[in-house]
């Protein structure tokens, strides 16, 4: 079967529901807002979400429910768009839902961490115990990280997170949080050689990308917040960039400070992300997920028959949820002003 009729089908599919995503009037309105109720109305009452929050109160909602649910509506979304896809392919996405598989985890993980009683914490999920086949059950009946990673014998991730076992309090939180994601792009490497070799290529520059930008976030944070030092920096750098090779990487981690690693960072095609006036601390992850949002959309608009339109449409989408919560969030922390609230989002209004 050719390319083309074999995505046909779904990138009408996948424009259809593009055609969905909010427009900037929507961001101005939500903007305007002055409360998570407010918000939660105007999505229920004016955009696509409203099948989502149909059976919702926006009066009685907070913002972590309202997140929750946006996520699932994306999952469920992506579910759809599985049907389109047979053999490998099909595999390939079945291997998309893995993100929030991790973020789920991650809940779960910082719930160990705090000490509290997650055997309620089912509806803060967006995977797991509804598409996923790892058993909720066993993981809430576990009350330490070693339980935890016992629970999970027998799935993707239990290879990862074992040699982390009896080290939590050495490594963190963060640091089991970071072996995570290491397994996320080790395990959808894997996934992207189901596809073809010309597929491969394109998911491979999409994923070398967001690779070579999580990099260098963990590695501005791991110096700025954490002063860890360059060797544990590298042990938990992903080795799957796209303009970041490793000995790229290497210099970057052994940077003394922030300062060494921004002056480094001037030689790189990633200098951007260093180069305003604005406060870095706040601002180097937004600028780091509009570039990748730009990109996105450059190969969006060559509307090209494979399958990055599938995964640019759930960027995309994520996006979408990201800039949501920005905005709740800048009205909690009653930043005034739709010129100030614009400052915090993905998305350039």
């Amino acid at each position: 079967m050719s390319s083309v009729t074999r995505y046909a089908a779904v990138n009408t599919k996948i424009r259809a529901l593009e055609g969905k995503l909010l427009k900037n009037h929507d961001y101005l309105a939500l903007m305007s807002k002055r409360s998570v109720a407010q918000i939660a109305q105007y999505l229920k009452e004016k955009t696509h979400y409203k099948d989502a929050l149909r059976d919702v109160d926006p009066q009685n909602i907070h913002r972590g429910r309202l997140e929750v649910i946006l996520k699932k509506n994306l999952l469920d979304n992506l579910n759809k768009v599985t049907y389109y896809f047979h053999g490998n392919h099909s595999r390939f996405v079945e291997g998309l839902f893995m993100r929030y598989e991790i973020e789920d985890l991650k809940i779960l993980i910082r719930a160990v961490y705090t000490d509290r009683d997650f055997t309620n914490f089912k509806d803060s999920l967006v995977y797991i115990g509804r598409y996923s086949s790892i058993d909720y059950k066993a993981l809430a009946g576990a009350n330490t990280f070693a339980q935890l990673i016992d629970a999970l014998k027998g799935t993707e991730y239990y290879r990862y997170l074992l040699p982390l076992k009896g080290k939590e309090q050495q490594e963190g939180q963060f640091g089991i949080e970071m072996a995570l994601d290491l397994a996320y792009f080790s395990l959808f490497e894997r996934h992207i050689k189901l596809l073809p070799k010309k597929e491969q290529i394109i998911l491979k520059k999409i994923m070398g990308m967001q690779a070579d930008l999580l990099n260098l976030q963990w590695i501005y944070r791991g110096l700025k917040f954490y002063k860890l030092p360059p060797e544990e920096l590298l042990n938990y750098t992903i080795n799957f960039g796209s303009r970041l090779k490793y000995k790229d990487i290497k210099a970057l981690c052994y940077s003394k400070d922030t300062d060494e690693l921004e002056h480094r960072m001037l030689n790189t095609r990633y200098k951007f992300l260093f180069t305003h006036g604005l406060t870095k601390d706040i601002f180097v992850e937004r600028r780091i997920l509009r570039y990748q949002y730009l990109k996105l959309m450059e190969l969006r608009h060559k509307g090209e028959m494979n399958i990055s339109q599938t995964i640019i449409y759930f960027h995309l989408l994520e996006c979408e949820i990201r800039d949501i919560i920005s905005v709740i969030e800048a009205i909690r922390y009653s930043i005034d002003g739709v010129q100030q609230i614009k400052r915090y989002l993905i998305r350039k209004i």
